[in-house]
């Protein structure tokens, strides 16, 4: 009897500690892919359609998922995109409560949409990008957002992060809102907008 409960308690125990590691596991830290994957290879993309999609890798990386990622939605590139396309949402298929971890949007806003939002970002402390396409302003940060533009100094307990890229009235979002620990999630949302961006916005 003894034997058994000692066996027992070592089986418990070495549960408890095997939970544990993976509870304790280090983040990934590799830095996001620099080039698009084939896209015949399986698994490459998600929400892809046609010519666009969002690579999957990167995806893993920044928010910290893999084996229980969730997405929903595609991007439409045609002349006339039905109302539900554009829009790629992110979850956590063991946290469905959590909502979207991270959305990438495509969305056609008008000109005045750089005066009104557009710019309000760059002033409110967003850091401006580099030239990623040609007539393209782009600005990113980490942090929470408050109205259009980062907060800075407020405690960021999620790692979220946004980027947004505006050319021709034109805009692409990506808001990473829960991303992975320990990674620097200001470089991966401007990573993966470097990464979708010719696609997204092949002819604005």
């Amino acid at each position: 009897m003894k034997r058994t409960l000692t066996s027992l308690l070592l089986v418990l125990i070495g549960t408890t500690l095997s939970a544990c590691q993976r509870d304790t596991a280090p983040a990934d830290l590799s830095p996001l892919p620099s080039a698009l994957p084939d896209p015949s290879s399986a698994g490459a993309y998600i929400c892809d359609y046609g010519d666009a999609g969002i690579p999957a890798k990167a995806v893993e990386l920044m928010t910290g998922l893999s084996a229980d990622l969730e997405w929903s939605g595609h991007f439409d590139l045609g002349p006339a995109p039905v109302a539900t396309a554009n829009l790629c949402e992110v979850s956590s298929r063991n946290d469905p409560a959590q909502g979207a971890v991270l959305e990438i949007y495509l969305a056609d806003l008008g000109e005045e949409w750089k005066d009104n939002v557009f710019d309000k970002r760059l002033r409110a402390g967003g850091t401006p990008m580099p030239e990623l396409l040609p007539d393209a302003i782009g600005v990113y940060w980490a942090g929470p957002t408050a109205d259009y533009g980062p907060v800075r100094g407020k405690p960021n307990p999620s790692n979220e992060a946004r980027a947004y890229l505006f050319r021709n009235g034109t805009e692409i979002g990506i808001r990473l809102k829960h991303g992975a620990a320990g990674r620097d999630n200001a470089a991966d949302v401007l990573a993966l907008m470097k990464l979708v961006a010719p696609a997204l916005m092949p002819g604005t």
